[in-house]
């Protein structure tokens, strides 16, 4: 196969990224830019399908695994949301969002997966913090709009983040 994981590029979009002024490290998405999701799944063709059906609404990164998605995250990061398969070779989808979790905290965590298994689940939500749990095959339409929430709870959290600094720097 000539699959190869990476970044879905967007064509039609400018990428512009502005970087915000009272915290430089960390860069926020402009008006014109499609909101960063990153997809973790060692099944290509899933990540396959999941590009091909976001690629409209999302920007959207991929890689084969956990390990790929910690270093993608620490060079590309943040992103507004990571959707993560649970049953991966080495590290767990749980394990990898509780990494992603303490890597970048303001980023959402979605579990995708086809082996929905009450303790992993449990496990999942406990330690990853996870913000849907969503099961393979899952419907476009639900996979976009969680998706969707998950870019405004990111929103949200940064938006009171960047309004609690502000006002601490006012005092």
């Amino acid at each position: 196969t000539n699959w190869k994981p990476g970044r879905k590029q967007q064509q039609s979009v400018p990428e512009t990224i502005e970087m915000n002024a009272t915290t430089p490290e960390c860069p926020v998405e402009s008006s014109n830019s499609l909101p960063r999701i990153l997809c973790v799944d060692d099944e290509p063709n899933v990540l396959q399908s999941l590009e091909r059906n976001l690629f409209e609404q999302f920007e959207v990164f991929t890689v084969p695994g956990g390990a790929a998605g910690l270093d993608l995250i620490q060079s590309e990061g943040p992103f507004e949301v990571v959707v993560s398969d649970m049953r991966m070779p080495q590290m767990d989808g749980a394990t990898f969002l509780a990494r992603v979790r303490g890597m970048a905290p303001d980023t959402v965590r979605i579990l995708l997966t086809g082996q929905a298994d009450l303790d992993s689940a449990i496990t999942a939500v406990n330690e990853g913090n996870i913000f849907r749990f969503l099961c393979k095959p899952c419907p476009q339409d639900l996979l976009v709009r969680s998706l969707e929430a998950a870019v405004e709870q990111y929103r949200l959290v940064t938006a009171e983040h960047e309004l609690l600094e502000n006002t601490l720097k006012g005092a």
